[in-house]
């Protein structure tokens, strides 16, 4: 049984939808259940200025997600990726035993948005750098 703050995350969540400029963008799934979890990540100097979801999955699904997202806005990268499924679970009041894997689901795409981050900005130092070779 879900409690009333999954419910009320799952039927209106805070940050579904897309984001626009983003430039991190990460997904999760997990082949037992069907879940699947797309984030998009707008970072700034180091930080989560925003964030958005969309997710095709069951109710723990979508609210670890939004829960995870007001989590770390605000947070340096670092600060993001110390968060803990269970302190995702408390923040919802908890979860049934078998939908505490939803809680993993967020920070995994999470972690995938930040590598996706990372290359893009080593990509576009070493173009930075070859531009400045040609000069």
């Amino acid at each position: 049984m879900f409690t009333e703050e999954v419910m009320k995350r799952f039927k209106n969540p805070n940050n579904a939808g897309d984001l626009k400029p983003f430039n991190g963008f990460g997904t999760a799934g997990d082949p037992g259940c069907s879940d699947v979890v797309e984030i998009k990540v707008q970072f700034v100097n180091g930080r989560i200025k925003t964030a958005k979801f969309k997710v095709f999955g069951c109710p723990g699904a979508v609210s670890t997600t939004d829960v995870f997202i007001d989590m770390i806005k605000g947070k340096t990268i670092e600060e993001a990726l110390d968060i803990k499924e269970e302190a995702i679970a408390r923040a919802l009041g908890g979860l049934p035993v078998e939908s505490m894997h939803c809680a993993h689901l967020p920070m995994e795409a999470f972690r995938d948005a930040k590598k996706n981050y990372e290359h893009s900005i080593r990509k576009e130092h070493r173009m930075k750098i070859k531009t400045k070779k040609r000069e």
